[in-house]
């Protein structure tokens, strides 16, 4: 039987799900050092506008991460 392209994408996409994993601690610790960067320094400069972006981008990252390896359980646990 032929898989829809949705179902090969998912398929393909959750044979990464261990750098998956990686990925998202590699940005989950660039946030925190995002976040304490942007305590520690002068929130009157251009770097703290350059942070704030920063922070959007990678909580952007991490929703998009997270919700990818959420689906990938969600399907190898339907298929146990």
């Amino acid at each position: 039987m032929s898989m829809s392209p949705r179902e090969r994408f998912w398929d393909v996409l959750c044979e990464y799900r261990p750098f998956l994993h990686l990925l998202l601690l590699f940005t989950t610790v660039l946030l925190v050092l995002t976040v304490i960067a942007m305590a520690m320094g002068d929130q009157q400069t251009d770097a703290y506008v350059i942070s704030i972006v920063t922070i959007a981008i990678l909580v952007a990252t991490i929703v998009a991460i997270s919700y990818c390896v959420w689906r990938c359980g969600a399907m190898t646990n339907d298929q146990s």
